[in-house]
């Protein structure tokens, strides 16, 4: 989504105007909806689905939330083909646009909510995790079931759910939405213990004599963000490279048969015997023509 992936040019635009006119926002998603007008946007205002401020002579201004709604809205009817009082009805039951794009397929990447660090460093009875995440309690034991979290038992038989693990069940939750269970991601369990003590042998040679607790989180943090990066980075290209060639067969027989036969082209090119013509000769070593020759004899 153009507007929430921060494209730099309709965010500094944003940020000088606090508002777009009409003509401005045709032009900033055109290119995703060639067939947007003015008239269009007009059209859907009409309808109530979006509802621009206005200036004291009835000019239209639009704010970064309404072209995201709008964006919302062209990206509905172009690929779900969805009537407008459908849309409508959509937009008014999301409790974040954000979210609702990322449900729609207009965003990769699901917008998170930080925790506050006391709610974090809490513990949660599990009877009231579906009203903090929106997650059912049959969920989360699934988790525990599969080692992605861990649910501790109280002196009293409660079971409680680490406020640290918020956002690995929140991230499995958008997951499930694909249809990837928690059974499905045992792999990255075994993954993160592996690399884990790859992280701490690291990080305790990096870490060094701290004189406060905060300073030494503080390096910590900056440093496992690093690492993790790095690794992560590594982890995602030969995740891609593996999942492209699989299902696009990227390189072919047909391929490797083209690429031969240029490299062998090319090696005979290179050991081929280098013939030097005339013009590359020195004056004194080309061949001279008789009548030349005789010329020369007689100017001696």
């Amino acid at each position: 989504m153009r507007t929430l992936r921060s494209a730099s040019k309709l965010v500094s635009s944003l940020a000088e105007r606090n508002y777009l006119s009409i003509g401005q926002v045709v032009n900033f998603l055109r290119g995703a909806y060639p067939d947007l007008s003015n008239s269009k946007i007009r059209f859907l205002e009409d309808e109530g689905l979006i509802t621009p401020h206005r200036t004291p002579k009835g000019y239209r201004q639009y704010s970064k939330e309404d072209v995201d709604r709008l964006e919302v809205i062209l990206h509905l009817q172009k690929t779900r083909y969805m009537p407008l009082n459908v849309i409508k009805q959509k937009l008014d039951n999301a409790t974040d646009l954000s979210t609702l794009a990322f449900e729609v397929g207009l965003l990769s990447d699901l917008p998170m909510k930080a925790e506050p660090k006391e709610t974090k460093q809490k513990l949660h009875p599990i009877e009231d995790i579906p009203d903090l995440l929106g997650v059912e309690i049959s969920f989360i034991r699934a988790l525990a079931d599969n080692d992605l979290i861990r649910i501790v038992r109280s002196p009293q038989n409660r079971d409680l759910v680490d406020g640290r693990d918020f956002e690995i069940i929140r991230l499995c939750s958008e997951l499930n939405r694909f249809h990837i269970e928690p059974r499905n991601l045992r792999q990255y369990v075994s993954a993160a213990n592996r690399e884990s003590a790859m992280f701490e042998q690291v990080l305790i040679g990096m870490l060094g004599m701290d004189s406060s607790d905060d300073e030494r989180d503080a390096k910590l943090e900056r440093a496992f963000n690093k690492l993790h990066d790095l690794t992560d980075g590594v982890r995602t290209a030969l995740l891609k490279n593996r999942v492209f060639e699989s299902l696009n067969a990227v390189v072919d027989d047909a391929d490797l048969d083209t690429i031969d036969d240029e490299i062998n082209r090319a090696e005979k090119a290179q050991l081929k015997p280098h013939r030097p013509t005339q013009e590359s000769l020195p004056v004194e070593s080309r061949p001279v023509s008789s009548s030349k020759a005789a010329s020369r004899k007689r100017i001696r």
